[in-house]
């Protein structure tokens, strides 16, 4: 099956905006990077998301250790 560039996949119509969402990228339950999320204006099905390359590292709160 060929993808016809410009179209949907799901409605068929021409796209010539998406819209993009800022989305966290999760590995068995935790966190592990900012992603961007492209979707159809028209249906908003998702067509591709991707590791947001322009994002900072993400900061890592680190937990004190447990008082025994």
């Amino acid at each position: 099956m060929a993808i016809i560039q410009g179209e949907c996949p799901k409605c068929g119509k021409r796209v010539l905006h998406v819209n993009v969402e800022h989305i966290v990228g999760m590995v068995d339950g935790t966190s592990k990077a900012r992603c961007l999320s492209y979707s159809c204006i028209h249906c908003n099905t998702i067509m591709g998301v991707q590791i947001d390359p322009r994002s900072k590292p993400r900061l890592r709160s680190s937990k004190p250790p447990a008082a025994s």
